[in-house]
């Protein structure tokens, strides 16, 4: 590990009554009486086992941490905030960027402008729109739920989510219009999470209220709830009294402090607050929407948010008003994740028992951490009497459903497309009969329960196949309700393509380097070659274009890409617009180089093995590019 870090800071406990009106406080009336904080000395004991046992497993420098249980809350800071200073993290002076948890905020601001009467959820999100048109891809229009269960069918879109600088930053409804995703599949089919989705339902609230959406926000839910550590500019404003955490990548097993990071659509991850003031958000949703400092929401609204709204499969976890499932066995749990590159939190609600948690640490080991940390909780106060049960023979359908999955949460238009295989997930048996996936978490091994479901052999996670008419078309995990897997086809597998890629850059290198080396000694010889009077004498030349095109391109691509990876695809898109010039030249001559093997094999022209040579040169440059058209690059597409 890279160091150990004990607890610091000071624990807050506040025994707070008033909250609200009875029938706003009903989902608490479990209460601290029997919940986490009701022995606060054995909770705190608990929790600093759990939390520093975390800060150590996974190099975490800090984090911050509240729990709301009735009308008891706990606050505490663990770690540090800065290595070179090592100065504690503060539950109530540390600022942490919470990324998408910051949606919440968001759909707290649709359902306020819903009590309003100024919006209703199954209205054409078009309907609300002056500035950025949604087009009419498919007969069903996108409506404010679809945003609110990530079911609009946006692809993934990076650029325009994140920005580099603050110079790069622009109005919310310009970054709406110019960096919008193609539609992709009809509203209200699957899930896949979208920032564009909740950004979009983020400024129809608020230019409803003739306001931007800062601006709403901060008028609307933090004044009433208190949360004067809170906000959503960039970067954090001298208002903001509080000090901003350092966020940290371990890049090479050591820490490396990075900068601000910027994000291009506000709603959807902009928010920087302290763990305080998040325990006043977690406690009006948790009563009713009211605190004794001001209310947000009626209760009717925020059970509407907490609700089930839709499912890939009604056995696992699914979309509410915004937040999600994570329902551990008996344990129904709705929240919503966050993550920066150098910053992860977590707020999760159970609802039925009046308890929340926030969490938010300054280092990439908090997307583990924070999982390890709601479950510890569950197993430690709400424990269940379920098991995992043993696998009983082989598994049922084992051909139908192996082979490998794609989130739907995919660039599918444009250059970016190749992003999307770095979460595919692989499906197989092992000799044991066990359904295996691995993924970039690694690999899990699951029991089939039911028909095509399953249960982790370690751990609290399901999942579940789609079907299609008998045919296996889908993938959905328990623990990733706002993301859908489909199953791709025998011609979509990346590793056959990266095998098709890798053997038509041999091809190209040992055309040019032959090439090169037969013209050479020929030179050294003083040989000629034999001239053509047909078009025929051209077609080295054409062949060489097509694979000098080429591997420059592979060249500069990978130049442009790992030299900088957020410059790449973040940044001045000219490099790769102008790399990406080659491809459409390679492909051109690809063609050209193969109708002319083609005249050439008719006329008997030439040795039969130069003939084998021009036309295997030439068809791997043709399904080089149909290779490079599936993934967008091609040419240059955004």
């Amino acid at each position: 590990m890279l160091r150990g870090l004990a607890a610091t800071g000071s624990a807050a406990f506040a025994l707070q009554h008033g909250f609200g009106s009875a029938s706003a406080a009903e989902p608490s009336q479990q209460g601290p009486s029997n919940g986490p904080l009701s022995d606060p000395e054995s909770f705190e004991t608990f929790l600093d086992g759990v939390m520093n046992a975390h800060l150590e497993a996974h190099d975490i420098p800090g984090a911050t941490l509240a729990v709301v249980d009735g009308d008891s809350t706990f606050t505490k800071g663990y770690g540090v905030r800065d290595i070179r200073t090592d100065a504690p993290v503060e539950a109530g002076d540390t600022l942490f960027r919470i990324g998408s948890t910051s949606k919440l905020f968001a759909w707290t601001a649709v359902m306020q402008r819903v009590e309003a009467g100024r919006l209703d959820l199954e209205t054409d999100v078009n309907d609300y729109l002056d500035d950025v048109t949604i087009p009419d891809t498919y007969d069903q229009p996108i409506t404010l739920d679809h945003l609110a269960t990530h079911t609009a069918g946006f692809e993934e879109r990076a650029r325009g989510t994140f920005v580099l600088n603050e110079s790069d930053l622009r109005p919310l409804s310009t970054m709406l219009q110019n960096e919008r995703p193609a539609r992709v599949r009809p509203p209200g089919e699957f899930t896949a999470y979208s920032n564009y989705g909740a950004a979009l339902a983020g400024h129809i609230a608020a230019t409803t209220a003739d306001s931007s959406f800062g601006e709403y926000v901060e008028g609307n839910i933090f004044e009433p709830l208190g949360m004067d550590q809170s906000t959503f500019d960039q970067p954090v404003p001298d208002g903001i009294d509080g000090t901003l955490s350092k966020g940290y990548t371990i890049p090479n097993g050591r820490y490396r402090e990075g900068g601000f990071e910027y994000v291009g659509m506000a709603p959807a991850g902009s928010m920087t607050t302290t763990a305080t003031d998040m325990a006043r958000f977690i406690r009006a949703h948790l009563q009713g929407g009211g605190t004794d400092q001001g209310r947000i929401l009626e209760s009717d609204s925020t059970a509407t948010m907490h609700e089930r709204r839709f499912g890939n499969d009604d056995r696992l976890n699914g979309m509410c008003f915004g937040f999600y499932e994570l329902s551990r066995k008996d344990v129904r749990i709705v929240g919503h994740a966050g993550d920066t590159e150098q910053f992860h939190s977590l707020v999760a609600l159970l609802p039925d028992h009046g308890v929340g948690i926030f969490v938010s640490y300054n280092s990439p080991g908090g997307i583990e951490a924070r999982d390890e940390l709601l479950d510890a909780l569950i197993e430690e106060y709400y424990p269940s009497e379920a098991t995992t049960p043993e696998p009983d023979g082989d598994l049922n359908r084992a051909s139908d459903v192996t082979g490998t999955y794609r989130t739907l949460r995919s660039p599918y238009t444009t250059s970016e497309k190749l992003l999307s295989v770095q979460s595919n997930v692989s499906v197989s048996v092992d000799d044991r009969g066990r359904l295996v996936t691995t993924g970039p978490s690694g690999s899990t091994r699951w029991v089939e329960v039911d028909d095509l479901y399953f249960e982790a052999v370690d751990g609290s996670d399901a999942l579940a196949f789609g079907e299609t008419d008998g045919e296996i078309t889908h993938l959905f995990f328990d623990s990733r309700p706002p993301s859908a897997y489909e199953r791709l086809g025998a011609f979509e597998q990346p590793s056959t393509h990266a095998a098709i890629a890798g053997l038509s850059i041999l091809v190209f290198l040992g055309a040019i380097l032959g090439w090169t080396a037969t013209g050479l000694w020929r030179w050294y010889r003083g040989e000629t070659r034999e001239r053509l009077s047909s078009p025929l004498r051209h077609t080295r030349r054409v062949a060489g274009l097509a694979a000098v095109s080429y591997l420059v391109s592979v060249i500069g691509l990978a130049a442009v890409v790992l030299s900088n990876p957020q410059a790449a695809l973040l940044g001045n898109p000219l490099p790769l617009q102008v790399v990406l010039l080659g491809p459409p030249v390679g492909a051109l001559a690809s063609v050209a180089t193969l109708v002319l093997s083609g005249i050439a094999w008719r006329l008997g022209t030439w040795r039969r093995l130069t003939r084998i040579q021009y036309t295997v040169v030439s068809v791997a440059g043709v399904v080089f590019a149909l290779v490079l058209a599936y993934w967008n690059l091609l040419w240059y597409q955004m």
